[in-house]
């Protein structure tokens, strides 16, 4: 469980409050108290939505519990996500101008009683459809310092993803007991529960485009006279469609005037419109244009001091691209994407690596026709780092190979090495056993002129 308790009176938001220096006794506006700033409590890129149901309560008696109940409809085919629920309100206590303390939730009220045990302490009950009823675990808890100046407030948080196993197709009852509450003048307390769902892939029906989703939870004092809190989102792809947003507070002070919550500067139209109490949700109509990266979710000033504690983001966003992976090497970029199978990708064909034979592979010598000999390309070949292979010459068929003679400038091989030298000796062998040729053959027409003229 995370506990938040924090002494100092005034402390800048870490979520982008936009307040001037620190300053706890000097005159003019003070810093918005922030006791625990917002934080993402959940984010993701899906084909789906959330749903946020809640709102204000009362104590069913004086001194007991306060109760609310609402429903989640799942469509066919999806899954639930994630499901959190936050809940708070007054704790019945408040620190006058003086630093005195009393027992109740306004100034100019009178006492007030209040809920068995410790809001700290006290989780909710929550039953959903036809499940058992249980106490949630408390995964966040905040309560203000009592020296902080007028009513005070808590918050609580739960994951409570797992009682939404299996549900889907169903329009599930939800209902939330045992919250704690104070109960007498200017006392508040309210619920809210945001259930996201998904499907596996688009839905024409409930999911045509992919929207990213954003839950925040906090706890901040937005008084009248303080700056106004910010939270920035950021990581968004926005494309065509509805922006829709939830947001709770306590306080006598929320929702007073219009644009105590907005979007982006612009306001947020309650769909469907309802007496929610501390719950707003609706759509931030021509909020966060086509093409942005962020929003900017405000709470500003009203005209008393309320408390901001849970808020939610649905935004339409473009499909994710794959990193680029060269296509020829099959290799994910650099420190990007799944990696791959080493080596060529099966499309890709061989590719002729240049001059350099292949070891293993055959290299066919130029046979002489006719008894004439070919002609030679006597252009030294390239000088090339890898030694290339020996070509061997084809033997004469008839005569013998002559001896080899003596060694034949290569030209201007410089200072090549071994690699233009076995370059040049077979090409003298292939001429030598060439020449050997001519001869044999000269021979042979100088004998048959000799049988002539003794005929």
């Amino acid at each position: 469980m995370r506990f938040r308790q924090h002494h100092l009176g005034r402390v800048l938001a870490a979520v982008g409050l936009m307040a001037g220096p620190l300053a706890l006794a000097a005159a003019g506006p003070a810093a918005a108290d922030v006791v625990e700033p917002f934080g993402e409590r959940y984010e993701e890129s899906l084909y789906g939505d959330f749903t946020t149901i809640g709102g204000a309560v009362r104590a069913d008696r004086a001194g007991g519990h306060a109760s609310g109940t609402g429903r989640v409809t799942i469509p066919p085919g999806a899954e639930v996500a994630y499901a959190r629920l936050f809940w708070g309100g007054s704790d019945g206590t408040h620190t006058g101008p003086g630093g005195e303390r009393l027992r109740r939730c306004a100034l100019s009220g009178g006492g007030v009683t209040a809920s068995p045990g410790d809001p700290a302490t006290t989780a909710p009950v929550l039953r959903v459809g036809p499940a058992p009823a249980a106490p949630v675990s408390i995964d966040s808890m905040v309560t203000e310092p009592a020296d902080t100046a007028g009513p005070h407030s808590y918050t609580g948080e739960s994951d409570v993803t797992a009682a939404f196993e299996g549900v889907t197709g169903t329009d599930a009852p939800i209902a939330v007991t045992g919250l704690w509450a104070a109960h007498g003048r200017g006392c508040t307390a309210g619920w809210s529960l945001t259930v996201v769902h998904r499907f596996p892939r688009p839905d024409p029906a409930h999911a045509p485009q992919r929207r990213s989703v954003h839950v925040y939870g906090g706890h901040v004092l937005q008084r009248a006279d303080s700056p106004a809190t910010r939270v920035t989102v950021d990581g968004l792809h926005r494309v065509a469609g509805p922006v829709r947003v939830s947001a709770m507070a306590h306080g006598g002070g929320w929702k007073t005037r219009p644009g105590t919550f907005l979007v982006d500067g612009g306001s947020v139209v309650e769909r469907p419109a309802g007496t929610h109490g501390n719950l707003l949700v609706g759509e931030a109509a021509g909020a966060v244009p086509p093409g942005a990266t962020s929003a900017v979710l405000t709470f500003a000033p009203s005209g008393a001091t309320y408390v901001p504690s849970a808020l939610a983001l649905s935004v339409p966003v473009a499909v994710p691209v794959p990193p680029d992976h060269p296509a020829k090497t099959g290799s994910p970029a650099a420190g990007k994407g799944k990696p791959t199978q080493a080596g060529p990708t099966p499309s890709r064909a061989p590719v002729d690596s240049g001059p350099t034979p292949t070891p293993t592979a055959a290299v066919p010598t130029p046979t002489p026709t006719g008894g004439t000999p070919a002609p030679v390309d006597r252009t030294p070949a390239p000088v090339d780092p890898t030694p290339p292979v020996t070509r061997e010459p084809a033997a004469p068929a008839d005569p013998p190979p002559p001896a080899p003679g003596p060694a034949v400038d290569s030209g201007d091989s410089g200072d090549s090495g071994s690699m233009a030298e076995t370059g040049g000796n077979g090409e003298r062998l292939w001429l030598l056993g060439a020449l050997a040729l001519a001869l044999a053959a000269t021979g042979l027409v100088a004998k048959a002129a000799m049988r002539g003229r003794g005929d």
